[in-house]
């Protein structure tokens, strides 16, 4: 008991730059090209393994092995109009077919410094910044594009994003259902010095299934996820304290549309996390407690809907912890993470844990022809 209440207060918050424990992840359109050219290529390629060894009750233990390729075509109009083409690659090691061998396209229209519409394509997947119970990271590897409509807002006292993942189309008389997703995360800045930041966090992610066209019998379903809390985060200044964030939230759940094969209809939780940086090593350490939580997008070892439904839990204590290790080389052309998490079911006494390494490659040429 005292060693949860000493955890509990250790970490009254979780990491604040989620996105900084995945940005060996990142895809060529987050890297800024300040070149003024008109044309730019990219080449994106990941290997990528990773093993979870998992036991309980919500999800079974596989591993992932494969490769992700995604090469990119930039035509730049100006600072404000860019069109972009790219073809997205995923294949697993040890199965014969490619699971996602895709071209894509987008328009990326800025009208000014602080507004940004992107329809195509999205800046999605982890780069949205959600907690791992509402959005898995996991979901690089077998879902890794995102495809609608996304909105981008930042000001000096807030960041807000807005987008439309259109999973699924019907035509008139399909036998299956749309499927989409609609997310938002906002942050407003309350301290925003150079070595200190604190943010009143807010998100929800909304998933659908549907239509009036199609021809299935299938019931329509919209679920709700969101989270509210607090994010605070310090910078070294150099030496081996790179940072250190805090983050706690109040998460929940919500039918929307009430359906027969749900456990229940509304849940909530709370997440603590804090995130250290020591040089190119990471730390992390958390608590989650969920009461009739259920999540459609998130980490299912976060949830209490068991694969069978009569090892369904209303209560969910998890201690999670992990550590890794990564580095960029060769100028950002280079990287190589390698890492392991743990959780640990305080009411069963269940450990779970998964191991992974990874080396990316990212190329970026700009023509001289400038705008």
């Amino acid at each position: 008991m005292w060693a949860l209440v000493v955890l509990t207060v250790a970490v009254q918050a979780a990491t604040a730059q989620i996105r900084d424990e995945y940005d060996f992840l990142k895809m060529p359109t987050l890297i800024e090209d300040t070149s003024g050219s008109r044309f730019t290529a990219r080449l994106y390629e990941n290997n990528f393994f990773k093993n979870n060894e998992y036991f309980g009750d919500f999800v079974k233990g596989y591993t992932l092995t494969g490769f992700h390729f995604q090469p990119e075509l930039s035509y730049n109009h100006n600072r404000m109009l860019k069109v972009q083409a790219m073809w997205n690659v995923l294949k697993y090691h040890g199965y014969d077919n490619f699971s996602e061998y895709k071209p894509y396209l987008r328009i990326v229209f800025q009208p000014s410094g602080s507004f940004r519409v992107i329809c195509g394509y999205l800046d999605g997947n982890v780069r949205h910044g959600l907690i791992e119970p509402i959005y898995d990271p996991e979901r690089y590897y077998t879902n890794n594009v995102e495809n609608g409509l996304q909105i981008n807002l930042s000001r000096p006292r807030y960041d807000g994003e807005l987008w439309l993942n259109w999973e699924k189309m019907i035509l008139w008389g399909d036998p299956w259902q749309e499927r989409l997703t609609v997310g938002h995360l906002s942050k407003f800045h309350v301290v925003d010095k150079e070595k200190f930041k604190s943010d009143i966090v807010g998100e929800f992610l909304v998933s659908h299934r549907g239509g009036q066209i199609d021809s299935s019998d299938g019931q329509v379903q919209s679920l709700e996820n969101g989270a509210l809390g607090m994010d605070f985060h310090w910078t070294g200044s150099g030496g081996v304290f790179r940072q250190l964030s805090l983050r706690a939230m109040a998460v929940q759940y919500h039918a929307i549309d009430e359906t027969e094969d749900l456990p229940w209809n509304d849940g909530c939780a709370t997440y603590m996390k804090a995130h250290l940086r020591l040089s190119n090593f990471g730390l992390t350490l958390g608590h989650w407690f969920g009461y009739k939580f259920l999540n459609f997008r998130g980490d299912p070892l976060y949830t209490g809907w068991a694969i069978d439904p009569h090892n369904n839990r209303k209560h969910r204590y998890i201690a999670f912890f992990g550590g890794y290790y990564s580095k960029r080389y060769f100028d950002d052309v280079f990287v190589l993470r390698t890492g392991t998490d743990a959780w640990y079911d305080l009411a069963t006494g269940n450990l779970e844990y998964a191991y992974m390494i990874c080396m990316a490659v990212n190329f970026i040429k700009a023509g001289r022809r400038k705008y």
